[in-house]
């Protein structure tokens, strides 16, 4: 059975499509490996301005983001009981197969960052396509709150757009998968990836 990563944006976080999302993800995880990586949403933000205001460095910042990107996580399981939590790569193979939606939590990357650079251009974009990479993932969806192209020629100008962070080119040259951007408004649709 393939791997799908859904990236669920932290700005979905006080969005009513988010209940909508986790039952799409319920309903896809029946025939697929689905691996959900959270967004860091207003806890990001939060260390964003953090660092800011007491001029944190980036090591600093980056794994107190890591961290948002986790209590983003406990947010969703908080949501949907149905959702298993995994904070280690290594542990994510033993729970595939099993029909239940995991949420992929980073936080073994907070004390080994060497293949994430620890800095605002790899963010949580980054880091589920950097996980797609590793785990060979078929697919790997960006839930956003706009609606973007699909195109791996349409990446550069997301960059550009501010959309998805800088360190997403990079990774992506090496991702073997489909990359597929969804809009929040577009959780019914998942169901046709499978």
């Amino acid at each position: 059975m393939s791997v799908i990563i859904i990236k669920l944006g932290g700005s979905l976080m006080r969005s009513a499509e988010l209940s909508s999302w986790l039952k799409s993800i319920n309903s896809v995880s029946i025939n697929s490996n689905i691996i959900i990586v959270p967004g860091g949403g207003e806890f990001a933000d939060s260390v964003r301005s953090l660092q800011k205001t007491h001029e944190l460095g980036d090591v600093t910042a980056h794994k107190m983001a890591l961290l948002a990107m986790c209590q983003y996580g406990y947010l969703l399981a908080g949501m949907n009981s149905k959702l298993y939590i995994v904070d280690g790569i290594d542990l994510l193979p033993s729970h595939l197969g099993k029909n239940v939606p995991l949420i992929w939590l980073p936080t073994a990357l907070i004390d080994d960052d060497s293949e994430i650079a620890a800095n605002w251009d790899f963010t949580s974009d980054s880091i589920a396509l950097w996980l797609a990479t590793k785990l060979s993932a078929t697919k790997l969806v960006l839930v956003k709150s706009v609606e973007l192209n699909d195109a791996k020629e349409s990446i550069r100008n997301h960059i550009n757009n501010h959309s998805i962070d800088q360190g997403f080119q990079k990774l992506s040259e090496l991702y073997q998968g489909e990359i597929l951007f969804f809009e929040k408004s577009q959780a019914s649709n998942l169901l046709d990836l499978i």
